[in-house]
């Protein structure tokens, strides 16, 4: 088993040099190694990953069609029980897939129309019979672009839909997002999301607001920097999360350092603590 999953590493990158070998492909391949939890908060073991990752991201049609995609697959390097009761390594894939149509009102403000689909999580292993092991969110949304004298703003209307649930037979999950956004001719760049839910309707399932979110970057090359920091709607329980990120960029490479803090202001809990290293190559 180990050394079919190390083939398929192996593999896997080797795909994402030789495809990237041509200068329009517009192909990156990564990899990414973390350790969630390393504090050991709640007493839990340390839980080392490895991830290697492929992206594509190409404009055509002069740029009115965009296409960005992502696959990443992790895998894990702590065991876990299985629904049989064996311990097996976990492995998941992420894929995100989208394409966005824009429309140029004039030489300042644009209008794209955008679909998205994304597998947050279809689990390999370890897999349960009472789940469906997959989380899938279908996302269509509006976005307009306006460019000012001091950067460009935009505003975006997202209805995500989550398809698929961990559980079976659980109901859809349909929700809004408003995002407004801008981003400064000297590198600052500012997001802000609220997130609504509207099915299921019953309170008891979490209908109604659930949260903001908030991401402040800055870039100057090479250097870029962010912060994305999440919070729930009732932080006593479900807490907020902030991830910083340093990104260094040179030639075709990409070396960035990460680190995400969860369950902050819960109450009765402890911040869990999961940093992570990686390096895109880029062609």
């Amino acid at each position: 088993m180990k050394k079919l999953i190390f083939s398929f590493l192996v593999l896997f990158m080797a795909v994402g040099f030789v495809l990237a070998a041509d200068e329009s492909s517009g192909l990156s391949v990564g990899l990414e190694a973390g350790i969630m939890n390393i504090n050991k908060a709640y007493d839990a073991d340390m839980e080392p990953y490895l991830m290697p990752m492929l992206i594509y991201e190409q404009a055509y049609l002069n740029g009115a069609v965009e296409i960005n995609a992502e696959l990443d697959y992790t895998f894990g390097f702590k065991r876990v029980p299985n629904s049989d009761g064996n311990d097996v390594f976990p492995q998941s894939l992420y894929f995100d897939f989208m394409v966005g149509y824009n429309i140029g009102f004039s030489s300042v403000s644009t209008l794209s129309v955008i679909l998205e689909n994304e597998f947050d999580e279809l689990i390999i292993s370890p897999r349960y019979s009472e789940s469906n092991n997959i989380t899938g969110i279908f996302t269509p949304a509006v976005k307009y672009n306006h460019v000012l004298d001091l950067g460009d703003i935009f505003f975006m209307l997202g209805a995500p839909i989550t398809y698929i649930q961990d559980y079976k037979d659980a109901d859809a999950i349909i929700g809004f997002d408003f995002t407004f956004g801008w981003y400064s001719n000297f590198g600052l760049g500012i997001e802000a999301k609220t997130k609504m839910q509207f099915l299921p309707s019953s309170k008891d399932k979490g209908a109604g607001y659930q949260g903001v979110e908030a991401l402040v970057s800055y870039e100057i090359d090479p250097i870029y920097f962010e912060v994305l920091t999440e919070i729930s709607n009732d932080i006593k329980t479900g807490g907020v999360t902030v991830t910083p990120e340093f990104d260094y960029s040179f030639n075709n490479m990409t070396f960035y350092a990460k680190c995400k803090f969860n369950n902050i202001g819960i109450e009765g809990g402890k911040v869990i603590i999961s940093p992570a290293l990686g390096l895109k190559f880029s062609f």
